[in-house]
């Protein structure tokens, strides 16, 4: 009976009912087989990654570790960026010291203040003198300085049996004193040398020495000293008198 319907349905009718049936069948199978094409953007985005991939790759390792500080080796607090730097100490030989302290410069000033020329009154403490020193006479009286702390004292004693002293002395730095009033610097020294008598019968011996200069202005300085010379018999004088200062004789 089917084969009859089937017969008895002409063509026409036929191939407007089955075109529209097999042009969607013919979609369906097209949709299912059909590749979509790809996305150009996607696929130069995947090479673009793989080419910083392979280059990574290429690059040698680096250690991870090699700039982190390690506890008790690097410093990791400010307070040394804070610090003055230290300068470096400069060390002086002995030698060098030496060398400075024995340099002579005549007419230096000491350590016990300037070199100067002057003039001095003598007290004379010997009852049987033989020369100027033992009695009361006029005196021309200097201090020249060698180095820092040596200085020599060249001093005439005018008068009967005049004498030259000529002593080297050793001169302090200056001290202080006075106990109820402003303090008075005073520069001590002590020393000895040469005594020369100019008499008829001009001889020579040894003289001790010691003293102290007071400084009054930066012109002006005073001094006192004891001398004792041993020239035929033993004189013992005091000298007190005012120098005037100078800096030297720019050997």
């Amino acid at each position: 009976m089917n084969a009859i319907f089937t017969q008895r349905i002409p063509s026409p009718f036929k191939a407007v009912v089955l075109a529209p049936l097999m042009a969607s069948v013919t979609v369906a199978v097209q949709a299912q087989t059909t590749v979509p094409a790809p996305d150009v953007e996607q696929v130069q985005s995947a090479q673009s990654t793989n080419r910083l991939v392979e280059r990574l790759q290429s690059q040698p390792a680096v250690s991870l570790t090699s700039d982190v500080p390690t506890p008790g080796t690097t410093t990791t607090a400010s307070a040394p960026l804070t610090q003055a730097p230290v300068a470096p100490q400069t060390v002086e030989s002995a030698s060098s010291d030496r060398i400075a302290q024995i340099l002579v410069d005549p007419g230096q000033p000491t350590i016990g203040g300037s070199s100067y020329v002057g003039v001095a009154g003598n007290i004379g403490l010997s009852d049987n003198g033989s020369t100027a020193l033992g009695g009361g006479n006029f005196a021309i009286i200097s201090k020249i300085g060698l180095t820092n702390t040596l200085s020599t004292r060249p001093t005439a004693v005018l008068g009967n049996n005049a004498v030259i002293l000529i002593p080297v002395t050793y001169d302090f730095s200056f001290q202080p004193v006075g106990a109820f009033t402003d303090p008075l610097p005073i520069a001590p020294y002590v020393g000895g040398g040469v005594a020369i008598s100019t008499g008829e019968d001009s001889t020579f011996g040894a003289v001790l020495t010691g003293g102290v200069d007071v400084p009054l202005t930066s012109q002006f300085t005073a001094t006192a000293a004891l001398n004792v010379a041993f020239v035929d018999n033993t004189d013992i004088g005091i000298l007190i008198g005012v120098g005037y200062n100078f800096g030297g004789f720019g050997f």
